[in-house]
């Protein structure tokens, strides 16, 4: 029975000798599958309980007796005659007596065969049997002809008939049905059994068909997936055995093909992810592309210098690393300079450049930072000093002398030249802020005792992330007194960072600027059953809503810092013109993380009216 609440209705079926199903269970109510018809195997039961059967003795059906078996014996090529020899003789008399230089014409075949009274019905099964044999219909059938199709019409087995009804439905030989097809055939089975009902519902029955077993919308069938839920039927009051292979023969009819196998499934797979995220994935390649690239530039560049000779390829690794540091401390900056983006979202770039990944490309770019840095890091600890180091003297002043004033560095000097203690600085800045922004730690997952508790939260991830201003300005010393590069123009660490820079600090003096002028009164402020903030506000006279726009929301008596904002907590904004008179806005709080909840809690502590 199909489910209204699946969006679908029963149609009540005529048929005076049936009796109306009994309703059949929930889908989701049983736990197993045979207790759970899809709603095309209840609205096939049903159809097939209201066709009648071949009006043939049994013969000796191999196959099990069901509800389903007499949709298919529902042909109905004989009207009362006995089959086999006995039934021949009187269809071979009466093409005797209709024939016409030899031939019985299609106009003829129901009659002959017994179905005087569906012409209908008889015509397709004359079509579908002439086109099998490859005989033009309008030639008719000679007498050799039509006992060999009677021969196939009387034939009890299961898989004849089904061959035939398969023909009838296949309207143009190619193995495929269409929608239209499938309705065609239950409309003259119908109509052979004089059922108006189920003619008239003929569409509902075929579209269900057409749902379970087209799940990849081609718009067609195939005879074999039929046949599938055919047999299915035909067999569901047989063996447990036979119930349950035929269960699982079906269903796999019903997998979409690109599902059918491990390596269609994967390739599948694969196309809808690239499709749906087309745009991450060529940005991403394209962020991946600039980086090897200059690791590369880097890399030969230092292959070719008289250094190489002392260091060997250890400095070529090292200045790559160096170099890709470099371009991605620019880039990080970019993603968080929220006014701009918001202003490129309403242009055509963002039909290509995905800027509400913003923040996850932030967190990528700062992945990328931490490989170039360590790499660089790492390669000269354990590699580029040990080898500047322990160089011969006569080779260190003849490759390297002028870039060291003829002395030999030693593993003191070098942490305490300026490239060397301000690299050391970079990497605890960086290690101690990238280290408190992870997810744990800025959410307050990690649960440190006293005094270090105040190292996790919001807090702490904001004051941790402002010291990396003393990371760039020591990029810069880093990145400029080099022993190995002396013209300043070729010193290119301030260089990549110098417009991000004062790009980023005009945004955070704009917003800084906007939040002094843009402060709101709240009205009312509840937490709601199911973690469902609201507030209440004032709208400033100068704020101009639109449809779907998003607030950034921050409780000063909870954190100075912290902006509640839509790529974490999905805040949606609505309006009561009416009631409201446009002063006021409701932003609501769909689904709260966990971390929200303790600030509403907060929030009620400090606004006790809150309830």
């Amino acid at each position: 029975m199909a489910s209204s609440s699946e969006g679908y209705v029963d149609v009540p079926l005529g048929g005076e000798h049936h009796q109306q199903p009994p309703p059949q269970p929930h889908p989701y109510s049983a736990p197993t599958m045979r207790k759970q018809p899809s709603r095309l195997t209840s609205g096939m039961k049903r159809l097939a309980s209201r066709v009648t059967s071949f009006r043939v003795p049994d013969m000796g059906l191999k196959r099990t007796h069901s509800s389903a078996q007499p949709a298919l014996k529902g042909l109905r090529f004989l009207d009362k005659a006995a089959a086999g020899k006995d039934g021949w003789k009187s269809v071979e008399k009466r093409f005797d007596e209709m024939s016409a230089d030899g031939r019985l014409h299609q106009e003829n075949f129901a009659k002959c065969i017994g179905m005087a009274d569906s012409k209908e019905f008889a015509s397709e099964v004359f079509v579908a049997m002439a086109r099998r044999r490859k005989i033009d219909p309008e030639q008719g059938l000679t007498k050799e002809q039509l006992q060999e199709c009677w021969e196939e019409m009387s034939d009890n087995n299961f898989d004849a008939r089904l061959r035939i009804f398969f023909d009838m439905c296949d309207k143009n030989g190619d193995g495929k049905l269409t929608e239209d097809e499938v309705k065609e055939i239950i409309v003259l089975s119908a109509g052979a059994n004089k059922l108006a009902k189920l003619k008239k519902h003929a569409a509902t029955y075929a579209s269900l068909i057409m749902e379970e077993l087209d799940p990849d919308a081609r718009g067609y069938i195939e005879i074999w997936q039929l046949e599938k839920l055919l047999r299915k039927m035909v067999m569901e009051e047989g063996s447990q055995d036979q119930m349950d292979q035929a269960s699982t023969s079906l269903a796999k009819t019903m997998v979409p093909s690109s599902h059918r196998s491990p390596m269609q499934k994967q390739i599948h797979e694969t196309v809808d992810f690239i499709h749906e995220n087309w745009k991450r994935i060529w940005f991403l390649a394209l962020w991946g592309v600039a980086n090897i690239a200059l690791f590369i530039f880097k890399f030969i560049q230092y292959r070719n210098r008289a250094v190489f000779e002392v260091m060997g390829y250890c400095v070529c690794i090292a200045k790559g690393a160096a170099e890709t540091t470099k371009l991605n401390m620019a880039l990080i900056l970019l993603p968080v300079c929220r006014n701009t983006l918001t202003a490129l979202r309403s242009t055509a770039l963002s039909a290509v450049i995905p800027f509400d990944d913003n923040i996850n490309f932030h967190k990528v770019i700062a992945v990328g930072i931490a490989i170039g840095a360590g790499m660089h890091t790492v390669v000269h600890l354990t590699c580029d000093f040990p080898r500047l180091v322990s160089c011969p003297s006569d080779k260190f002043q003849e490759k390297l002398g002028p870039f060291f004033n003829y002395v030999q560095p030693t593993w003191g000097t070098l942490f305490a030249s300026t490239p060397g203690w301000t690299g050391i600085l970079l990497v605890l800045i960086m290690s101690f802020s990238f280290t408190l922004a992870t997810t744990s730690f800025r959410r307050s997952v990690v649960k440190l005792p006293s005094p270090l508790h105040h190292l996790a939260g919001f807090n702490s991830f904001w004051y941790a992330h402002h010291l990396l201003v003393f990371a760039y300005i020591l990029l810069v010393m880093h990145s400029y007194y080099l022993f190995l590069t002396k013209p300043w123009y070729k010193k290119t660490g301030w260089m990549y960072i110098a417009v991000p820079v004062i790009f980023y600090a005009s945004e955070r003096a704009t917003r800084r600027v906007r939040e002094k002028n843009y402060g709101v009164t709240v009205i009312k402020a509840a937490i709601y059953p199911g973690n469902v903030l609201s507030l209440y506000m004032k709208k400033p006279s100068s704020f101009k809503y639109k449809s779907g726009m998003y607030l950034f929301v921050k409780c000063p008596d909870v954190s100075p810092f912290e902006w509640y904002h839509p790529i974490i907590h999905i805040f949606q904004v609505t309006s009561f013109p009416r009631l409201w008179l446009q002063n006021f806005l409701q932003c609501l709080q769909a689904s709260l993380l966990h971390h929200l909840c303790t600030w509403g809690r907060l929030l009620e502590c400090t606004y006790p009216h809150i309830r």
